[in-house]
């Protein structure tokens, strides 16, 4: 344990983060269900914050942790703009993936989002892509396959109530979600909109980015498209 401990202390030191402010161990706490736990927490963070950003750096790093612990920690922390919800039960089929209407190009759709879209070279380009600043959504046709982007924020910008296991893949550092789940947007407000249920749906993030994959039912098929 010393030498783990010693390890954690060199990551804390050597970590670029920032002070932990009390609005931001405040959105934590909010996901830890029990009260005692909660108040034990909040004392750890404003105490020994250090330490806990060098545990939860080396817990999304994906070091000493296995897949399924990996999973239990990114429904605690989100996956980038992704919350991860359990629920007792849920739909038992999907629609495919509405498919993407607008007509950017590349250059507009990155000028718009505010950062560069990626494109799977796998699927060639898209039938269809539309951009908000800080996000950009393609599909492509006739193969029902949507591709989301968007960049991860502290605050999700999307629930999803799954009700079975939320798989960790090490090998493509990505999240699966493998049955029909409910896909939910949370506001600035702090509201809650259903989008609509979403089908298998592969998660990940890369360089601040969080990619939502939908469409693609086999999982060794959709790890191929995030390389």
């Amino acid at each position: 344990m010393s030498s783990l401990e010693d390890e954690l202390r060199a990551l804390g030191r050597s970590a670029a983060v920032p002070p932990v402010a009390d609005g931001v161990a405040a959105k934590v706490l909010e996901r830890v269900a029990e009260p005692p736990v909660r108040r034990t927490f909040a004392a750890a963070v404003k105490e020994k914050w250090r330490a806990l950003l060098a545990l939860v750096a080396l817990l999304l790093a994906g070091a000493l942790v296995a897949p399924p612990v990996r999973a239990a920690v990114a429904e605690w922390l989100n996956i980038g703009g992704v919350g991860a919800v359990q629920v007792p039960s849920g739909p038992s089929s999907a629609p495919p993936p509405p498919t993407v209407a607008g007509q950017l190009t590349m250059a507009e759709a990155s000028k718009v989002a505010g950062f560069t879209p990626v494109v799977p070279a796998a699927l060639g380009t898209p039938t269809g892509i539309e951009a908000t600043p800080g996000f950009v959504a393609m599909s492509w046709r006739p193969a029902g396959v949507r591709l989301e982007q968007f960049q991860a924020e502290l605050s999700p910008m999307y629930l999803k109530k799954y009700y079975s296991e939320l798989e960790y893949l090490p090998a493509a550092d990505a999240y699966w979600f493998s049955t029909p789940h409910e896909l939910v947007l949370l506001k600035t407000t702090g509201d809650e909109q259903r989008v609509r249920v979403a089908g298998p749906t592969l998660v990940w993030v890369r360089n601040g980015v969080t990619f939502r994959l939908e469409g693609v039912p086999d999982k060794a098929r959709a790890v191929d498209l995030t390389k």
